[in-house]
């Protein structure tokens, strides 16, 4: 099917050349989602179509190439790929995380913890039918150590050995989980928490990175992030805003509202090592430490050329469901342009929850995709026009 100069006009106007209600039955369609393509990774593409065939990406290519199927646009607008919020817990079931995640435009989610009864849950995922999930299932953590003084038992498999932690994390691995989840948190009381044993921690990170699983490691004070660092953790959660140093607390920022010289030369360490930070700002906002201390790190961060992803903590503290139109709000005011916000929401967010075929706009990924009018701004987001999961329309 060549598209007429009129038909082609008309896809470039903002009316949809077919209705997309035809293709919802399955993955096996054939069809193009055309505008302005924002990949996930890399320059936009003025006046491009993406190609999906039974349920996958077949090729990216421009508009007036399509030929051989029916083609869907709206006037001046964008397709990328599904949000990915990479940070988030208790939404298990397929229904729930389809009503509160895909049919909003997040195509999947990052669970980073749950316990052990939940994880069959996050992992029906069927295709075209939810937003798909990953789970680390529960934290490891040190006897007494964080999440334990504040959460309940079972979101937490204590270790107090190497030889323990390596079998927790095996255990994991059998389970399906994508990622393992340790902490390294002092918490706020004037008497600290157990943290890790440095080579209990490392035992974990070695035995996952045989397993091929990435570890994310939760960090809001900077005391803990050295120490995560020397164990080999790949994903640092949370954006540390305090630092209690041996019973003194110490600024993260100076005068000018810059990491301080300690803090500093961590991030570029991140940034050396490819490191990625999901700072969950819209959490820490809610809170009385919203202020410079959060900004500056993922502003200086950033800057470095740090690699940060989309996460906003649901539901602590309220935050919501849906599309994560505030966090990403939070990232552009640490200094994220609207490139680097798609990118922390979809190829960075995949890749902090081991999605290895989601997150990109390119041939043999997964056709999770949205089509939004104009700019992909936090605003336009909050109302796509198409919702796509694994080829199938949800909108």
């Amino acid at each position: 099917m060549a598209l007429s100069r009129r038909a082609f006009l008309t896809l470039l106007a903002g009316t949809s050349l077919f209705a997309p209600s035809a293709l919802a039955a399955g993955t096996d369609e054939t069809f193009a989602l055309a505008g302005t393509v924002y990949p996930g990774r890399g320059a936009p593409l003025p006046g491009h179509a993406v190609l999906v065939r039974q349920g996958r990406i077949e090729d990216v290519v421009p508009i007036r190439e399509v030929n051989d199927r029916p083609v869907f646009a709206t006037g001046n607008g964008s397709i990328l790929p599904g949000v990915i919020n990479a940070h988030c817990h208790n939404l298990h079931t397929a229904d729930e995380r389809r009503a509160r995640w895909l049919e909003h435009g997040v195509t999947a989610i990052g669970d980073a913890a749950s316990p052990l009864k939940f994880l069959t849950a996050l992992q029906d995922s069927p295709a075209g039918q939810t937003a798909t999930a990953s789970a680390c299932g529960p934290m490891l953590c040190p006897p007494g150590g964080y999440p334990l003084p504040i959460h309940s038992p079972d979101h937490a498999l204590a270790v107090a050995s190497t030889g323990q932690g390596s079998d927790a994390v095996k255990r994991l691995a059998d389970l399906g989980v994508r990622r393992i989840k340790i902490a390294f948190e002092p918490g706020t009381l004037p008497k600290p928490w157990p943290v890790f044993d440095p080579t209990v921690a490392r035992a974990i990170c070695d035995t996952a990175h045989r397993l091929g699983l990435g570890v994310r490691c939760h960090v809001e004070d900077l005391s803990g992030l050295e120490p995560a660092l020397d164990a080999g953790v790949d994903y640092i959660e949370h954006v540390p805003y305090r630092w209690h140093d041996r019973g003194t607390i110490r600024p993260v920022i100076d005068p000018d509202n810059a990491p301080v010289p300690h803090y500093r030369k961590l991030l570029e360490r991140m940034t050396r090592d490819r490191v990625i930070m999901t700072p969950t700002l819209d959490v820490f906002t809610r809170t009385p430490w919203n202020g410079p201390s959060l900004f500056a790190p993922v502003r200086a961060f950033h800057a470095m050329g740090g690699r940060i992803a989309l996460g906003n903590d649901f539901p602590y503290r309220r935050t919501d469901a849906g599309m994560p139109v505030q966090e990403m709000k939070l990232l552009a005011k640490a200094g994220l342009d609207e490139s680097a916000v798609i990118e922390a929401a979809t190829s960075t967010a995949a890749e902090v929850c081991g999605f290895t075929n989601r997150g990109r706009i390119a041939p043999g990924m997964a056709a999770d995709l949205l089509a939004v009018r104009g700019y992909p701004t936090p605003d336009a987001l909050q109302d796509p026009v198409h919702i796509v999961k694994d080829g199938v329309f949800i909108r």
